[in-house]
């Protein structure tokens, strides 16, 4: 019974997370100081997804056939043929390492450092051995390298951070690493930027050391050194960042780049005000960008916003990840205002509905498309009927806090809908509004319903699968499970009605597994609970109605 009841804990939180991952997206912004971070000390490195067909060198077109299935969709470091330098990992508690070596003569090195203590030979395949590390405690080595594979790390988070040593032969890099050099001119005008530093916040989503998923504002800064030549100039991270952010700088760069495409600079660098915390995410884009123009323009940046949103090479910012986490965050840092992707209405609608209209009551809730909606929202001197705009919603903001007028009052709305005419992509009215008109919904999405399905059950997990290896019903107390079943009772009546059925079928094993642990239950009751859920969570995978309107809304 506690085998199959352990097992089936772990196959329903995979199948809920599977269901509702596009909408979580959790991969968008990852906390770099929960990654596993492999130094080598001279060599190209790239990182790619271990699967059967995979590369193993950057150089070769050697592949990985029959591994096992336990490593395959993991990251890994793929390097050049035969370049043997030695691996400095530095790894999280928590995580799981394999080590991918040679199994010639020549690999003996590594080998010999892999089977000390802790590491487990997994078995050979596709001429190499592998090797495995569950860690308990944050881990430090250095293994040597040896044989033409040299050392392939791969682990489910995985960073590469810039060589020990210089080696010109082979300069170490990461697939989306800052460019070596500042390049020469390129065809087109040179602009000298008007102002040399410029900061904006920018709010992210990562996890902490427990790992919970967590929200966190932060300044950046872009700072740029004047130069009395015109060149291509790169904008450097200061600090190890991860290849999303890359990407998004990049992106951000090629757009603003059409414009102005030279500048009298001789370094733009990128820093943060938490400088010793690794970052990534590529919600940063529009950040970047603003930075970017407000250097060149020479506008100044409100202190009191934050922006989040993707961009891409077209200058269009896309959707985040956890906006509603992200503006809870930005209220509880008492910013006034902040902008997020238009993408990302839909989302915020549910999120209202499920949090209430505090969400977009408390902060100023701005939506952009491109990076000048970005820029029209952050600057300082903002367009005056943005700025008419702003400060008439500010007088909703106070009337509705200190009770002096009701949501419904015809005052109330009015003001909302001369915010809309001025400002059209105010979220925060225009949400009001349609709540105070009845027009909100009433009932979330089918994706969010899926989502805050996961939220409520996925908390105590964790604590179901310790007791059912325990034997003494109070060896776990935990306040977890009557927390998701009163989650989940406030959850059905605002969830598609298509996903109460499995609210239900949730509610159910989970009070059928308390009262067990108490001793007013019964196994079979449990067991007939959980073949429920489980035939619930298939018939669910099995509408593709269900599915079809949840690919509709995002999912």
């Amino acid at each position: 019974m506690r085998y199959t009841l352990r097992h089936a804990i772990a196959a329903m939180a995979a199948m809920s997370l599977l269901l509702i991952c596009g909408r979580a997206g959790f991969a968008d912004d990852v906390n770099l100081s929960r990654a596993v971070t492999v130094q080598y000390e001279s060599g190209e490195t790239e990182l790619a997804q271990l699967d059967n067909g995979a590369k193993i060198f950057a150089d070769k077109d050697f592949v990985f056939d029959n591994e096992p299935d336990e490593i395959l969709g993991l990251t890994f470091t793929r390097r050049i043929y035969n370049h043997h330098s030695d691996a400095t990992i530095d790894a999280p508690s928590g995580a799981t390492v394999y080590l991918i070596l040679g199994n010639g003569s020549r690999a003996a090195r590594p080998r010999d450092a892999a089977t000390a203590p802790g590491w487990t030979k997994m078995g050979e395949t596709s001429g190499t051995w592998i090797y495995k590390q569950p860690l308990t405690e944050p881990k430090h080595v250095t293994i040597p390298g040896g044989g033409l594979d040299g050392i392939i790390v791969a682990t489910k988070n995985l960073a590469v951070i810039s060589e020990k040593q210089p080696d010109t032969a082979h300069p170490a890099s990461t697939v989306h690493m800052d460019p070596a050099l500042d390049n020469f001119p390129t065809t087109g005008p040179s602009t000298r930027p008007a102002i040399s530093q410029t900061s904006v916040k920018s709010v992210g989503i990562g996890e902490n050391p427990s790992g919970l998923t967590v929200s966190e504002a932060s300044e950046v800064t872009l700072t740029t050194t004047p130069s009395y030549f015109k060149k291509l100039t790169a904008v450097r991270f200061a600090t190890p960042v991860g290849d999303q952010m890359c990407l998004a700088r990049d992106d951000a760069l090629r757009f603003i780049r059409l414009t102005y495409p030279n500048w009298n600079v001789d370094r733009a660098e990128i820093t943060f005000d938490d400088k010793y915390v690794a970052h990534e995410g590529g919600s940063i884009g529009a950040a970047i960008g603003v930075m970017i123009l407000s250097c060149i323009d020479g506008f100044a940046i409100d202190p009191e916003v934050v922006i989040t949103g993707g961009v891409t090479v077209k200058g269009n910012v896309r959707a985040v990840v956890g906006v509603s986490m992200k503006i809870k965050d930005a209220t509880s840092s008492k910013c006034s205002l902040v902008a997020v992707p238009m993408e990302n209405l839909d989302q915020l609608i549910d999120d209202v509905i499920y949090s209430g209209s505090e969400l977009v009551t408390d902060i100023q809730v701005i939506g952009i498309t491109s990076l000048d909606d970005a820029v029209a929202a952050v600057r300082v001197d903002r367009d005056p009927k943005m700025t008419e705009a702003i400060a008439l919603f500010a007088e909703v903001q106070k009337s509705l806090k200190d009770q002096q007028s009701d949501l419904k009052s015809r005052e109330i709305q009015d003001k909302l809908r001369k915010v809309l005419e001025l400002m059209p992509q105010h979220l925060s009215a225009q949400i009001l509004l349609s709540i105070a008109q009845g027009k909100q919904p009433k009932t979330l999405s089918a994706s969010a319903s899926q989502y805050y399905t996961f939220l409520s059950v996925g908390s105590m997990v964790d604590v179901l699968t310790q007791r059912s290896e325990s034997s003494a019903a109070s060896s776990v107390p935990s306040s977890a499970v009557p927390t998701s079943l009163a989650n989940l009772r406030k959850l059905r009546p605002l969830a598609d009605s298509n996903v109460r059925p499995l609210i239900d079928a949730w509610s159910g094993f989970i009070g059928a597994w308390n009262k067990m642990q108490e001793g007013i239950g019964s196994p079979q009751s449990v067991e007939e609970r959980r073949q429920s859920l489980l035939d619930e969570m298939a018939k669910e995978n099995a509408n593709a109605d269900l599915m079809q309107k949840m690919l509709k809304e995002g999912m």
